[in-house]
């Protein structure tokens, strides 16, 4: 999905910026890593190693799904 026209709105990210943001996880993965999205501004966060939320980019979202395969593969291993 595109958010670019909300991620624009001068109005919506003031008010990010005076009020901060309203968080909501927009994905929960099995390695307690989770995905959030800003209700107000529609930014997206993730979070780094030491749990503080940073902007979530391709890059990240790419090595979110790659960890959570490989913790998936772990486990199945693991109990076979």
């Amino acid at each position: 999905m595109n958010y670019s026209f909300f991620s624009k709105n001068p109005y919506r990210m003031i008010l990010c910026k005076l009020f901060g943001h309203k968080y909501q996880v927009l994905r929960s993965y099995q390695t307690n890593k989770k995905e959030y999205e800003c209700c107000k501004c529609r930014q997206q966060f993730t979070e780094n190693d030491h749990g503080e939320l940073q902007p979530l980019t391709p890059k990240l979202r790419r090595i979110n799904e790659v960890m959570e395969k490989f913790y998936i593969f772990r486990h199945a291993r693991q109990s076979a």
